[in-house]
């Protein structure tokens, strides 16, 4: 079995399905790996949607950013200037898809692998074990039916910029902010959700450059959701995927159970005449 992982699509269906089948990618035999950002201000958000649900198991998503936004709209929030995303909210099928997303994990780890998968990040004075515990209390919220007052509380993007001390309502905020998007972050672990760039502020640092990792030697974290870092691949403990496909760059796949990740990239060729 090979397992793949793939950078955020963000509705670049064609350069998905290339990469699929320039690698032999068998889904009665292999996994495919989206580390999020599944659709939105890409070309073909519900194509890339329809086929991933349609691969089961062979197939684990992790939310990003994007996604939510997606459950947002989907929960009678308002759409951003540059949204494609009417052509999901529009389909026939928009009630399942809808579902289905909202049940992907915000985090997935694979043991014999060594792998964990998140969109954007691992606070670095979180444990592993504390990660996927982190993770699933708030993927249970999506899962349940209090899921649309919640994705409207993210629409808001009010998120804590230090994790709360108790539990509650702003904590389960930090916890899907630091998961899907965590850039740039102080020694003592405070975030600047707003710095979008590849240029830190003042005392910043890439979360995965902090000096003490709580989780380093548990496992290696592949994510995506920094376009303005590009790939991260000089990191014994990261690889970063996301390569701008959707600014006119490159969709990256990469081979996961291998020695080193393979790599292998394709531009999304609508993205770059709208570029």
């Amino acid at each position: 079995m090979a397992v793949y992982a793939v950078g955020d699509i963000q509705g670049c269906y064609k350069p998905l399905k290339k990469l699929l089948q320039k690698a032999g990618f068998d889904p009665a035999r292999d996994q495919l790996w989206c580390v999020g950002d599944l659709v939105n201000r890409g070309p073909d958000s519900l194509l890339v949607l329809r086929f991933l649900k349609s691969l089961g198991d062979a197939c684990k998503c992790v939310l990003g950013n994007h996604d939510l936004h997606l459950l947002g709209q989907a929960a009678g929030e308002s759409p951003y200037r540059r949204d494609t995303l009417e052509e999901v909210l529009s389909a026939p099928d928009r009630d399942e898809l809808v579902d289905w997303l909202r049940h992907r994990p915000l985090l997935h780890h694979d043991p014999g692998l060594g792998w964990c998968m998140v969109h954007a990040g691992l606070p670095p004075d979180w444990t592993l074990k504390k990660s996927v515990q982190a993770a699933e209390n708030a993927a249970e919220i999506l899962r349940g039916d209090k899921w649309a007052e919640f994705c409207r509380h993210l629409h808001a993007r009010d998120f804590p910029v230090c994790e709360p001390l108790y539990e509650g309502l702003a904590r389960q905020l930090f916890i899907v902010a630091a998961l899907t998007r965590m850039r740039y972050c102080t020694p003592n672990t405070c975030f600047d959700w707003s710095n979008r760039s590849g240029i830190p502020g003042k005392n910043e640092h890439p979360w995965y450059a902090h000096k003490a990792l709580a989780w380093q030697g548990d496992c290696r974290v592949v994510f995506g959701h920094w376009a303005a870092q590009g790939l991260v691949t000089d990191q014994p403990h990261v690889l970063g995927l996301d390569s701008g496909c959707v600014w006119g760059g490159r969709l990256t796949l990469a081979r996961l159970d291998t020695e080193s990740p393979e790599m292998q990239s394709e531009p999304c060729q609508a993205c770059q005449q709208h570029d």
